[in-house]
């Protein structure tokens, strides 16, 4: 009953976030998938600009997806390097939230 309650005061909150990670998710996919089919694969020349945009992304989404690129920011098996030393910027240079964010 009391999250029942909660989500009609809260009405349309998380279609508004759920809209909001869609506006940054499908742009970068497309120009993923776009640069995969003009081209075969990624090329080595795309990994930076691709991976600050990511990063610029998790950033704007919020801590949650901060959080996110912070646990991928070690993870050499599965990331290049230009890919995680964008995202070792998620570990010490990310503005604080307020708390009611947070």
């Amino acid at each position: 009953k009391l999250i029942e309650t909660y989500w009609k005061k809260e009405r349309g909150a998380l279609n508004k976030r759920w809209g909001y990670f869609v506006s940054k998710a499908v742009p970068f996919l497309t120009q993923l998938l776009t640069l995969f089919i003009s081209e075969g694969k990624i090329e080595e020349r795309h990994i930076p600009g691709l991976s600050k945009k990511a990063r610029e992304d998790l950033q704007d989404l919020g801590p949650t997806f901060i959080k996110l690129g912070q646990m991928m920011s070690v993870r050499p098996d599965v990331l290049p390097q230009p890919t995680l030393d964008e995202l070792t910027k998620l570990q010490d240079s990310v503005a604080p939230f307020e708390t009611e964010i947070a």
